[in-house]
């Protein structure tokens, strides 16, 4: 690693051992990542490690929409939906560079599990439930309006129309690294790459200290902490049961995968595809791309390697040549990647997809508690409640204001004014640094720190050029990531930090380019190299000729 980087390590360990946290968080993805945000703004003492890299479980694995879940209405969750519908409008207010509002079309046949009284009933409490402040109000679109608008393969068989509806769109592991380097810009103590092994109980039956390991150094680590506040998403179960045994079990790890397509239709809007099944699957631009998903299906295997199987594409191919015939074939298909849902368990739940999506909080010990389930674009309000409840037991009162502060990398500007400044620093990049306006554009995704990467750029003409073919990635950010943004290993660049692995060939044309790179700027020796590289190809879970 780099000098810096290993000197930002070091300094966190002593941290970590030196001092007496209020709160430790085991975790980070945007669950615990809000949470630490949320206790950092409340002056609390937090730390947070990860066994991994930030985002590098389920917060990655998304299907990145800012959502309140349309669906989650024929299941009754009117207060989770109310509740999503509020934090969506704000997650969109709060991280603009990250987000956006996002049109969605749902054609409308009568063949399916989803007729169009249900579907119009649907879209209008969608709106009731927002307050009738989501930014786009919902219409039902007669046959020939949506013939104009839908892909022109559109299954005319029993077509009724479409209903459109609003809701948004998100770069979830960028968003989740904001949060990580938020909460740290306000006082957090934060460390990648952590691993947790013991915890030491006392007397009282509380954790006094969590005994973990840094997996850079190999350093273990004694942090003392008044609570504990497991994050641990579809891990949750196994951590629970080292503490107490017998703790009945009670998440089911719900599997979801998601294709990257060549795209089939030029309009900026998300499709609606209802499944045979009753399940619904999203096709949504993503970038000169679409991304269509998800499965969600019971996974009981390996956490740590969750596997795209021929079988959860041939369903997602199948489900969407239903409603297009012929338009999508395997060989399409550019890129794919899963994740693992931590789900409640919930036992009247026919299915995974009928698992509700509330969270709980679990009281494991006398001082830890564990907080599971959810959806992402709640992940505010469920840091809030969970701070609140330790702020009770630590006798302060404290308010909230993780709503009212922006993340890193934004300003306290609205979202119109976004768009206003998002134009003015495109020309900027464009004539001051002869950037291409797709290349500018990306750019905007680091928010106010879009400077730093153009200042980093002039440095060396080298650093100004594309990482590889057309994408619009540029060696510039690679060494802002290494300098500001925690990166360990050639995996956190290609799959969490950029969508590399997401477009074309899965990044592989470049990974060695890449990789070399890095290696410069992280004093690595070749043979750091070569493992970095066999990594990554080890990480990949679609393999294309399976």
């Amino acid at each position: 690693m780099s000098e810096k980087s290993l000197k930002y390590r070091d300094e966190v360990v002593k941290k970590l051992e030196n001092e007496k946290f209020d709160i430790l968080i085991i975790g980070g993805g945007i669950t615990g990542a809000g949470i630490a945000r949320d206790a950092a703004l409340r002056k609390l003492k937090v730390a947070l490690i990860e066994k991994g890299d930030f985002g590098s479980g389920t917060s990655s694995g998304s299907s990145k929409l800012v959502h309140a879940g349309l669906r989650y209405l024929a299941q009754k969750e009117f207060r989770l939906v109310f509740e999503a519908s509020k934090e969506r409008k704000k997650l969109l207010e709060m991280a603009p560079h990250l987000t956006r509002p996002l049109k969605f079309l749902i054609p409308l046949h009568s063949d399916t599990k989803t007729p169009k009284n249900k579907i119009r009933l649907a879209v209008w409490l969608y709106d009731f439930l927002a307050g009738f402040k989501n930014y786009t109000f919902h219409q039902i679109l007669g046959e020939e309006k949506s013939r104009e608008v839908l892909p022109k393969s559109l299954r005319s068989e029993n077509f009724q129309g479409a209903a459109l509806y609003g809701d948004g769109q998100m770069d979830d592991a960028r968003l989740t690294l904001d949060v990580i380097l938020s909460a740290e810009e306000y006082g957090a103590y934060i460390l990648n790459y952590c691993l947790a092994e013991e915890y030491q109980v006392g007397i009282d039956e509380k954790i006094e200290t969590v005994v973990a390991v840094d997996r850079i150094s190999g350093k273990k680590i004694k942090i003392a902490a008044k609570y504990i506040i497991l994050a641990c998403g579809h891990w949750t179960d196994k951590i629970i049961r080292q503490l107490n045994p017998k703790t009945p079990i009670r998440i089911l790890p719900s599997k979801g995968i998601h294709i990257i397509t060549e795209k089939f239709y030029d309009q900026d809007f998300a499709v609606v595809v209802p499944v045979k099944d009753g399940r619904i699957i999203f096709l949504v631009p993503f970038g000169d791309n679409l991304l269509i998903g998800t499965t969600d299906t019971e996974y009981s295997e390996d956490l740590d390697y969750v596997p795209v199987l021929n079988e959860e594409i041939e369903y997602l191919i199948e489900a969407i040549n239903f409603i297009f015939p012929g338009i999508l074939k395997r060989e399409n298909i550019l890129s794919a990647y899963s994740g693992v849902r931590p789900l409640v368990l919930s036992p009247n739940a026919k299915s995974e997809s009928d698992t509700s999506r509330k969270h709980e909080i679990f009281s494991v010990k006398a001082n830890t508690f564990a907080i599971a389930g959810g959806k992402y674009t709640t992940y505010r309000s469920m840091a809030k409640e969970i701070v609140d409840k330790v702020s009770k037991e630590l006798s302060l009162t404290t308010k909230c204001i993780s709503d009212k502060m922006p993340l890193y990398g934004w300003q306290a500007i609205t979202r119109s004014q976004w768009n206003s400044w998002k134009t003015l620093i495109k020309e900027e990049m464009i004539y001051r640094y002869n950037f291409p306006d797709d290349v500018a554009e990306h750019l905007t995704t680091y928010g106010k720190h879009y400077k730093s990467i153009c200042e980093i750029s002039e440095t060396n003409p080298e650093l100004k050029k594309r990482i590889s073919g057309s994408r619009p990635y540029i060696f510039a950010e690679v060494v802002y990531m290494i300098k500001n943004e925690k990166v360990v290993t050639l995996n956190d660049v290609m799959l969490r930090r950029t969508q590399i692995q997401l477009s074309e060939n899965q990044g592989l044309d470049c990974v060695e380019d890449l990789a070399q790179f890095m290696g410069k700027y992280m004093d690595w020796t070749p043979e750091k190299i070569a493992n970095e590289i066999k990594n990554y190809h080890e990480s990949l879970v679609f393999k294309p000729t399976s």
